[in-house]
């Protein structure tokens, strides 16, 4: 406890007060309108349906709420609270309890907040079966702590600038999204073009890294003349599909049982696997062909513009996929990692998507990949810019994440 503040019994803070009881023999006094738990919800009061019944003269001033009094569900969802803040005065219910402070220098805001937190931490909590209800007894000897006055109001308006601040998010988050989003567009364009780390001069040269493995496989290199997309670091070099993938090899189902991975399967906003299907040999589709290895980057052929891109992990390598895809299988020089995030880039997207042909099923070809022309960094700067890529994004989706987006 903070030098200058008390533990006390709320019972020593507040008045309290329960409403009128509803029952059908109630017909004396005067119709006025009344509050119960339907009308009372955290720091909000609801008015879609505010009912009448009789109050005579010795009961208003025992069931009757003031601008500034302090309103308390104790039955239903209880310790729900909220501050009366209308001109006009209102009676409640028994199931509502009014609190007033007995003395001078209470901030009814601050135990507003206060005993949010205590429902939040499970330290307001009403008894009974089915239907709870909080006593006045167990409300009123709790503790609670009081801190100088001063100090109230700078609790309270520390925590309303907060709320504040939490309001606005919440009603910005599809803004927050979308520039997330793009943000990571960007990243990756960044990333292909040379520009999101710097180059490493002793870094072995893409091209002649090219150079030496097609020495080693005994067959000639052949510089690959193009008219460049964009400008690229100098020891960067182009390659088509043909000179980054592995051929794609066919696999059979066996056994009784076996993982597929359709379209229905990856998560097109992740880029991920979701969950593979687990089918009976007996009843593999005719599309259940495609061979995968860890490291493998799926591509989907079919409406390639919803980006159904997933990198095949170890777990899942042992899947068979649809010939719906495309398997990009990277060669020695290729980082799997970098494979993936380059084929999931704008880049690539958007350039095979202008190869699509069909009405129903607007389809591109296998062909359509391998010979697109890509970007290829030397080996070492490749895991260079996927570290710097995860960095930046679990930076991002730790964002989302704390704000439960």
């Amino acid at each position: 406890m903070p030098e200058g503040w008390a533990w006390c019994r709320f019972g020593e803070l507040f008045y309290h007060t329960t409403g009128k009881a509803l029952k059908k023999s109630n017909n004396k006094g005067s119709l006025r309108k009344y509050i119960t738990t339907s009308n009372l919800y955290w720091n909000k009061f609801d008015f879609t349906e505010v009912r009448e019944m009789y109050f005579t003269d010795d009961e208003l001033d025992k069931c009757t709420i003031k601008k500034g009094d302090l309103v308390l569900c104790n039955g239903g969802d209880v310790g729900r609270a909220a501050i009366w803040n209308f001109d006009e005065d209102i009676c409640y219910q028994n199931h509502v309890s009014r609190l007033r402070p007995k003395i001078i220098g209470i901030n009814n805001k601050l135990y507003l907040y206060l005993l949010m937190f205590y429902k939040e931490q499970g330290m307001l909590n009403g008894k009974g079966v089915g239907i709870t209800s909080l006593s006045a007894n167990d409300l009123l000897s709790g503790l609670f702590p009081l801190p100088p006055i001063n100090e109230q109001v700078q609790i309270v308006i520390k925590i309303e600038n907060i709320f504040s601040q939490i309001d606005y998010i919440d009603e910005n988050k599809s803004d927050l999204q979308t520039a997330i989003k793009q943000t990571k567009s960007k990243i990756l364009d960044l990333a292909i073009h040379g520009k999101l780390v710097p180059q490493d001069q002793n870094d072995e040269p893409a091209e002649e890294l090219l150079k030496r493995i097609a020495t080693s496989d005994n067959r000639p290199y052949k510089k690959f003349e193009v008219e460049e997309p964009f400008d690229i670091p100098e020891s960067w070099t182009w390659c088509t599909g043909n000179d980054l993938f592995n051929s794609m090899t066919s696999k059979k189902p066996e056994g009784e049982t076996f993982k597929y991975i359709d379209i229905d399967a990856i998560d097109n906003k992740k880029h991920c696997v979701i969950e593979p299907k687990t089918l009976a040999v007996s009843e593999a589709p005719s599309r259940a062909s495609r061979e995968l290895n860890n490291g493998d980057v799926l591509f989907s052929l079919v409406r390639p513009y919803l980006e159904n891109i997933a990198l095949i992990e170890e777990k899942n390598s042992d899947c068979i996929a649809s010939t719906g895809f495309y398997v990009c299988k990277p060669r020695s020089f290729v980082f799997s990692k970098f494979l993936f995030y380059l084929m999931t880039s704008e880049y690539v997207i958007k350039g095979l998507n202008q190869f699509m042909k069909g009405d129903n099923s607007p389809s591109i070809s296998s062909d359509d990949i391998k010979n697109w022309l890509y970007p290829l960094p030397p080996l070492t700067e490749q895991l260079r810019i996927v570290s710097k890529i995860e960095e930046l994004f679990k930076n991002m989706d730790e964002i989302l994440q704390n704000l439960s987006i």
